[in-house]
C-alpha cells in the first residue's frame, strides 16, 4: 500500500480513504486486507480488469483530442507491406497531384498493429488487409486481389499452367502473416485457412518474420507460400508465380477512425476511386 501511494503521489492514509470510499460506492470489498501480502477479491479483481479497458480507452481519447486540429498539413499512412506491391504507389502519386503541399508519411505495419496506432495518433489511416471488430475503427472495402503460388523456379511443378491446393499439400507451407484470421472462436494463420477450407493440411509449415522473408526462402527451395498477385515481380528470375486452381483472394481494407475524420481523407478516397475505378 505504501509503494501504491509513493507511486501516485499521495500519502498512505490518503489512499487508504480513496479506496474504503470506491468500496462504499460499489458496496464491494476490493481488497482483502487480512492476507498478508494484501490481494484483490473476486470482486476486486473483476473492477480491476474492466477498468483497465475503461482507462486505456480514456487514454486513447485523450490523446485523440490532443491531436484534433493539428493534421491538417500532413497525412501519415500505414501499410502492409504487401500492398506497396500493388496500387498503392498509383494512389500516393494521384494524392499529391491534387494536394502538391501535402506532407505524406508512409509507415509499414501490420494490419493488427493498425488499430492501436490510428487511436494512438501514430497514424492517420491505414491500409491492411484484414477485418477488425474494434468499434473505434471504420473498414472501407476496396479490393479483393487474387493470391498466387509461389515455387522455387527448380520445383518439378514450376512449369505447370496452374495448381490445386491438393497436389501443394505434399508441400512445406512458408507462413508470414502476423495478423491471425479469426474464425469462429480460433485464430488461424491466413494460409493455412486457405487449406483448412478445403479440409486438407499442407505436410508440414515455417513461419517467415514477414513477406521478404517468405519469399526468400521459396527461392532458397525452402518451401512455398501464398503471395498477393501484384507480388508476382518479385525474384521473378528465382521464382514461379502460378495460378491456383482453387479460388483464394486477399482483401484490401482502408482503415480510419470511426469517431474522427482527418481532414483530407475524402481526397484521399478520391485517389483511391480514380486508381481502382469501379472496383469499389
Amino acid at each position: 500500500m505504501s509503494q501504491s501511494a509513493h507511486a501516485l503521489g499521495i500519502s498512505q492514509p490518503t489512499l487508504s480513504r480513496h479506496i474504503a470510499s470506491l468500496e462504499n460506492i460499489l458496496g464491494q470489498v476490493l481488497i482483502d486486507r487480512t492476507h498478508r501480502p494484501m490481494r484483490l477479491t473476486e470482486a476486486g479483481e473483476f473492477f480491476f480488469e474492466h477498468v483497465q479497458k475503461s482507462v486505456g480507452e480514456l487514454n486513447e481519447l485523450i490523446l485523440l483530442t490532443q491531436k484534433f486540429g493539428k493534421t491538417a498539413h500532413s497525412l501519415t499512412i500505414g501499410f502492409v507491406a504487401s500492398v506497396l506491391y500493388g496500387r498503392l504507389p498509383e494512389i500516393i502519386g494521384k494524392l499529391k497531384q491534387h494536394l502538391p503541399n501535402l506532407d505524406i508519411r508512409l509507415i509499414e505495419i501490420s494490419s493488427n498493429e493498425q488499430m492501436h496506432a490510428l487511436k494512438t495518433g501514430q497514424i492517420d489511416v491505414g491500409f491492411g488487409r484484414f477485418l477488425s471488430s474494434d468499434g473505434f475503427i471504420c473498414q472501407t472495402f476496396l479490393t479483393d486481389e487474387k493470391l498466387v503460388v509461389a515455387l522455387p523456379m527448380t520445383h518439378v511443378l514450376a512449369k505447370q499452367s496452374q495448381i490445386s491446393l491438393k497436389t501443394l499439400a505434399q508441400e512445406t507451407l512458408i507462413t508470414y502473416h502476423r495478423t491471425p484470421l479469426v474464425v469462429g472462436e480460433k485464430t488461424l494463420d491466413p494460409l493455412l485457412n486457405i487449406f483448412y477450407q478445403k479440409n486438407i493440411s499442407p505436410k508440414s509449415t515455417k513461419h517467415a518474420r514477414d513477406i521478404q522473408i517468405a519469399l526468400g526462402l521459396v527461392s532458397a527451395g525452402e518451401g512455398m507460400t501464398f503471395v498477393p498477385e501484384s507480388l508476382s515481380t518479385v525474384r521473378s528470375h528465382q521464382i514461379a508465380y502460378l495460378p491456383l486452381a482453387d479460388h483464394a483472394v486477399s482483401p484490401i481494407y482502408l482503415n480510419t477512425l470511426a469517431t474522427t475524420q482527418h481532414p483530407h481523407i475524402s481526397a484521399l478516397l478520391n485517389a483511391i476511386h480514380a486508381v481502382y475505378d469501379d472496383n469499389l
